[in-house]
């Protein structure tokens, strides 16, 4: 069979999807499938044809300095359509792993033998037949990125692809894979805000902190990981309010949990105080997945006029909608109560003031959360050596006697002692 052969039988299998339906929807595959219909054309136009070429491998490169691809451009464009897409098969492997049904099995088996072949497509081949000068470049790129190359759901594809020998097990390989690692957009990212009209949206550069990087609050952070890790193990796990003094790693200690336990299906959704109304909505759709959430509610606090806070106190506990056993809330505050302490509640009608109820209504909230972690700015001492310990992974070039009065100085001038302010510190003289 010759080159152009090949070309339009691809062509023809493309349009045989069936679960991988929405690949057909990248404008990409789209360009290469107008592509391939005007080579079929007796009366197309060759330079037409060239141009369209070009502007595919245009695609390729932009996407890949977006994305940090290397080798293959071709292959790592369809191989992140594979990771990220969305369909029966990825959903229900994202739930069951390889407990699929049958048919379920038949219709991946069918699309990924297709989808093989679309794989190989060898874009010097093509320019070849368009008598063209081939972009060799294009199956060996090293994009300007100074990250490593290659996103891990990349990674782990082409290596499952080039590896796996026949489509059955190239399907079992892949429910394994979205069962551990997600499928669409938890494929593709482990944090995630809300939008109130597009609904999840992932971060691509989320923080990147880790447990090492924050000095001191060993307690909170064995209890934080402790009930983190029930969680994820599909154990019975509390909601958690960590709350104290700004600038203390409250939020830190959080993100550092989701890059600890993203690879053992951990995703955090950070939403704010006026997306309160929004969590029926939130939780409808995530307790359908088969990943692990911590919805994150950072710096959560409500004054005595606001009302949002009785959608978060229905669906924690309470409500007639139970929360689902994958979703945990994560709350991080500087006020302990999270209701300013003044709220008072005045019956209306005759004027008296209900004290008991009004300290109910504050504690109600609270009680909520089964751990309260409290994080306190840290004595000079603790301070001086989280300052010691950052300055020396830094390589900080100050005696130690000059680096402690630089640090207490800095303190006094700026926002006291804390997390925060050593790092301010640090960012300073590093």
């Amino acid at each position: 069979m010759s080159y152009l052969d090949q070309l339009k039988n691809q062509h023809l299998q493309l349009n045989q999807l069936v679960i991988y339906r929405k690949v057909l929807q990248d404008k990409l595959i789209q360009k290469f499938v107008a592509l391939i219909s005007k080579l079929n054309d007796p009366q197309g136009n060759i330079t037409e044809i060239q141009n369209n070429y070009y502007e595919i491998c245009y695609d390729l490169i932009n996407t890949a300095e977006r994305m940090n691809f290397k080798g293959d451009l071709w292959q790592n464009h369809l191989l992140h359509l594979v990771a990220t897409d969305l369909n029966p098969f990825t959903l229900t492997s994202e739930k069951l792993g390889n407990k699929l049904g049958k048919s379920l099995r038949e219709a991946a088996t069918h699309d990924l033998i297709i989808l093989k072949e679309i794989l190989n497509l060898n874009l010097i081949k093509l320019a070849k037949l368009l008598e063209i000068e081939p972009i060799n470049f294009i199956i060996d790129y090293e994009s300007s990125s100074i990250k490593e190359a290659n996103p891990q759901n990349i990674k782990k594809l082409k290596k499952i692809f080039s590896q796996t020998g026949n489509e059955k097990e190239l399907v079992q390989v892949l429910a394994k894979y979205h069962y551990s690692s997600g499928a669409g957009a938890l494929n593709n990212h482990v944090a995630f805000s809300w939008d109130n009209q597009t609904g999840l949206v992932g971060i691509k550069d989320h923080d990147p902190i880790r447990f090492e990087d924050l000095i001191g609050y060993e307690k909170q952070k064995e209890e934080l990981i402790k009930n983190t890790e029930r969680f994820i193990k599909g154990k019975r796990a509390n909601n958690i309010l960590l709350y104290g003094d700004s600038g203390t790693g409250k939020s830190s200690s959080v993100k550092a949990l989701l890059n600890k336990y993203a690879p053992q299906k951990l995703r955090l959704v950070e939403i704010t105080k006026e997306q309160m109304d929004q969590l029926p909505k939130i939780l409808d759709i995530l307790r359908h997945r088969g990943m692990y959430f911590i919805l994150f509610m950072d710096d959560l606090s409500f004054e005595d006029f606001e009302t949002d806070y009785k959608y978060l106190k229905a669906v924690i506990e309470g409500g007639i909608e139970v929360k689902p056993k994958n979703v945990l809330f994560y709350a991080t505050s500087n006020r302990r109560h999270l209701i300013k302490e003044k709220w008072i509640d005045r019956d209306q009608e005759s004027g008296e003031i209900h004290l008991n109820d009004a300290i109910q209504e504050k504690l109600s909230l609270v009680e909520r959360f089964g751990i309260t972690i409290r994080y306190e700015s840290p004595n000079q001492k603790d301070y001086l050596r989280i300052v010691k310990e950052l300055a020396q992974k830094h390589q900080i070039n100050l005696s130690d006697s000059e680096l402690e009065n630089k640090a207490k100085q800095w303190a006094m001038r700026h926002n006291g002692r804390s997390g925060r302010t050593v790092q301010q510190f640090i960012n300073h003289y590093s």
